[in-house]
């Protein structure tokens, strides 16, 4: 790895960390009381997005920002492949779960949208895109990079040590997936913020688990989602082949850092 991957993957590593970690530290010393709650989201957020905005933009170059982590990408192509594969889980969970009589739309927009967008941006685009396409990372260290944080950061929803272990797992193999799908489909990252949303909407409206486990039909239809996400995948590759290979597995020579 050159002396310019290892300098840039340093300076991606810190500001990752500090985007994710940087309001924690800081509520220590300082505090800020919000009584909006949209603002408290906001304020929540800027955390994650101004550090790695700028440190984007001073590394690779501002214009580039949106192409750098996949933004630029066709959106519509990324809602309507989450879309018709989410599908299976959106009906099964409408089917057999009910929405909470006291659900908030904030707080249903938080878990969806803004949680499905800013966490598909700030580990999928800013930390593994970066690390795998600008610094050389091969795809298993990039993704494994931000999964064990990801999957840490949600064993909040395990009430025992068996369901901690398996929202760990699940959430961190949950990462990794989605930066294949994202490198997979074109650096595409809508495709994993769709895919996000819409997953967390079927299970977040129709309160059909109180974690990322569920249940034998939430996973059944899960499963099947997974499915035609993984046949459609390959299909749309079926002349080209599969962009991750073993070739970069452990180092990327093919990234344009």
């Amino acid at each position: 790895m050159s002396k310019k991957n290892i300098f840039h993957s340093l300076i991606i590593i810190l500001t990752f960390l500090l985007a994710f970690f940087g309001r924690r530290i800081g509520s220590h010393y300082f505090t800020i009381t919000i009584s909006a709650e949209y603002l408290r989201i906001a304020y929540y957020y800027l955390w994650w997005l101004l550090p790695t905005a700028l440190v984007t933009g001073l590394l690779f170059g501002f214009k580039r920002f949106f192409a750098l982590l996949g933004l630029q990408k066709n959106f519509i192509k990324g809602f309507l492949f989450a879309f018709v594969t989410v599908l299976p889980m959106l009906v099964s969970s409408a089917a057999i779960g009910k929405i909470e009589a006291d659900l908030k739309f904030s707080r249903l927009l938080h878990q969806t949208v803004f949680a499905g967008f800013m966490e598909e941006y700030l580990f999928r685009g800013f930390l593994f895109g970066l690390l795998f396409r600008k610094a050389g990372w091969g795809f298993i260290p990039a993704s494994l990079a931000g999964a064990l944080i990801f999957g840490i950061a949600h064993i909040y929803q395990g009430s025992t040590l068996l369901e901690t272990t398996g929202v760990f797992f699940i959430t961190s193999l949950g990462a990794v997936w989605f930066a294949w799908l994202y490198i997979e489909w074109d650096n595409n990252l809508w495709v994993p913020v769709f895919l996000h949303i819409l997953m967390n909407l079927s299970w977040a409206l129709f309160a059909v688990s109180s974690n990322v486990l569920g249940g034998i039909y939430t996973n059944l239809f899960r499963a099947i989602t997974i499915a035609l996400i993984v046949i459609i995948t390959i299909k749309y590759h079926k002349n080209r082949g599969l962009r991750i290979k073993r070739k970069n597995l452990l180092h990327n020579s093919a990234s344009d850092a």
